[in-house]
């Protein structure tokens, strides 16, 4: 009886993953997070479940952290690192390794950056059976097919591997995906010498010389994909985080303590983008995922490119993919406006000096409302003027009055007159670049500097619109006096009178709490995010104090206040949230 084929593992982890820059400036592509493990580990859970025990490993791109990560597996001594202090190439990378892969019958090359759930088993029997010189597992990817079989199932042509005719593909051949996993015969080595190479060539010298020896294998039903972009790497995390039972195969392999990057998911917002944290030991990364129909997103990377070449607190645009709507930008950590107020042990003086600060940086960023006519016109593209203040107003309408508090018609039917009268009032202030939400959740701190995330709805707008934003944050119950202060500052650095400034930033406020409790509602409701009804009491007291403060103003009122909101005033003094 013939003793069973003895098989080795190569796993090629060479590669500079340059489709996935920056992050693989910082880790190399084999070592991403995939679940719980990486994709090389990946790999070895693959080779596992065929009993391959004897695994190579080349290396080049930051081969040092893939060294140590092997080193740091219990099953260490497995494994044999071939480092290439050039990079060699797929066929190279056999060279290199010849000694190890020599003292096998056959071996199975897995791509270190490829993610797949086949069961090696099925393909390394085609290949028993067939006992060609490769036998290479493809797939169907429209998009990427280049493998050309003829009629019996036989690799015929590689594209880029000489010219495409008549001869050498006939009417009933087509074309596959090779998904970066095949097994080879030891006798492919006698044709690769040293230097770089493809692994392609000599396969097609092995295809002339013997035509049907290069034979493919094609199953369905089993998961492949290359995450070759920041895009596919989003959406297969996203896909594990959401529906795991999808991905149970994953489960197979052991999870890894040592992940050189974690991929950490970020909730608690109200958009319907995802976010992640990607961090390694010293470098750190947002990764956003908006959804196709997502028509902010050109405006974001203009917006973020303009705001952060002016100092005006946008994270740095790392990367930037607008088919994919996928962006990938500088961590502004977590050090919110938000979390400083909220914490009680924050020194009153320190938090009082954030608020001017960020005051003082509201008043830099409209300054350069002429100069982001001039050079960004995406962000001066949109405007929150009387029709979209009216849409504001129909939004707390519909969200909150009818949608949150249901209340009869009889409650809301005589309110449309004073939204009318509001927006045409908020609409007639001085137009300026508007981040339209400004509250302390946006609001970061690096470095002593102001830093803003959310910027994708920058836009002109209402001059009193975004303070009030900031000093009437239903996130943050700000002291009577301190909410003063704040309001001052702010007119006295306006070029128009402060009470003048402060009448607007009334009506503007008026509106802006309105908006906001519109969304409280719709989120909380309409897209079960029910976090955002609990801060819907403050918003309510915010409102009540304001039409307070409009009921107290003089009967002869400037143009920037509007008529008494008689009928809102009267529902909104009721409610007891």
């Amino acid at each position: 009886m013939a003793p069973d084929p003895i098989i080795r593992g190569l796993i090629l982890a060479a590669g500079f993953g340059t489709r996935l820059a920056p992050i693989t400036g910082h880790v190399p592509k084999p070592l991403l997070p995939v679940g719980n493990a990486t994709l090389l580990d990946h790999a070895v859970a693959a080779f596992d479940g065929v009993g391959i025990r004897e695994i190579a490993v080349n290396s080049h791109h930051l081969g040092a952290m893939i060294g140590e990560h092997i080193r740091l597996r219990a099953d260490a001594s497995r494994f044999t690192v071939f480092p290439e202090t050039v990079i060699l190439g797929t066929g190279g990378a056999l060279y290199g390794a010849r000694e190890f892969l020599g003292e096998a019958d056959y071996f199975v090359v897995f791509n270190g950056d490829v993610l797949c759930d086949v069961d090696l088993t099925d393909l390394i029997n085609a290949h028993l059976k067939n006992k060609g010189l490769a036998t290479l597992l493809l797939v169907d990817r429209p998009q990427f097919n280049t493998v050309h079989l003829g009629a019996d199932g036989s690799i015929i042509h590689f594209q880029g591997a000489g010219p495409l005719t008549s001869e050498n593909l006939p009417d009933d051949g087509n074309a596959l995906t090779y998904c970066g996993i095949g097994v080879f015969s030891r006798c492919i080595l006698d044709d690769i010498g040293p230097g770089f190479s493809s692994l392609i060539a000599p396969l097609v010298r092995g295809m002339v010389a013997d035509p049907g020896c290069v034979n493919a294998f094609v199953s369905g039903g089993f998961f492949w994909d290359d995450l070759g972009t920041l895009s596919r790497l989003l959406e297969v995390s996203q896909g594990i985080s959401e529906h795991s039972a999808d991905f149970a195969w994953l489960q197979k392999t052991l999870d890894c303590n040592n992940l050189p990057l974690k991929m950490t998911r970020i909730t608690g917002h109200g958009s319907d983008r995802h976010f992640w944290r990607l961090a390694t030991s010293d470098w750190s990364a947002i990764a956003m995922q908006s959804p196709p129909d997502d028509q902010d997103f050109p405006h974001q990377v203009a917006i973020a490119n303009f705001l952060q070449s002016h100092d005006l607190g946008s994270a740095t645009v790392l990367s930037a993919d607008e088919d994919a709507k996928v962006m990938l930008m500088e961590d502004l950590g977590q050090a919110s406006l938000y979390l400083l107020a909220r914490n009680p042990g924050t020194p009153k003086r320190m938090l009082v000096d954030r608020y001017r600060q960020v005051v003082d940086h509201l008043l830099r960023l409209q300054s350069f409302t002429d100069v982001a006519k001039a050079e960004c016109p995406l962000a001066v593209e949109r405007c929150l003027d009387e029709e979209t203040l009216l849409w504001e107003t129909a939004y707390f309408l519909e969200n909150f009055l009818k949608g949150h508090l249901q209340l009869p018609k009889g409650q809301w039917e005589n309110l449309a007159s004073e939204f009318e009268a509001l927006a045409g009032c908020v609409a007639g202030q001085p137009l300026v670049l508007l981040h339209r939400d400004f509250q302390s959740q946006n609001i970061h701190f690096r470095d002593g500097k102001v830093r803003l995330v959310d910027i994708q709805g920058l836009r002109l707008g209402p001059l009193g619109y975004d303070i009030m934003s900031l000093v009437m944050d239903p996130y943050v119950a700000l002291p009577v006096e301190l909410t003063d202060e704040l309001l001052d500052r702010f007119a006295s650095g306006c070029d128009l009178p402060p009470g003048e400034v402060r009448q607007m930033a009334l009506a503007a406020g008026l509106q802006r709490l309105m908006q906001a409790l519109g969304a409280y509602g719709f989120l909380g409701h309409r897209k079960g995010k029910v976090e955002f009804l609990t801060c819907i009491p403050q918003a309510v007291a915010n409102l009540q104090f304001l039409l307070e403060q409009l009921a107290g103003q003089p009967a002869e009122r400037s143009r920037w206040i509007p008529k008494p909101l008689g009928h809102l005033t009267e529902l909104i003094l009721s409610l007891e949230c």
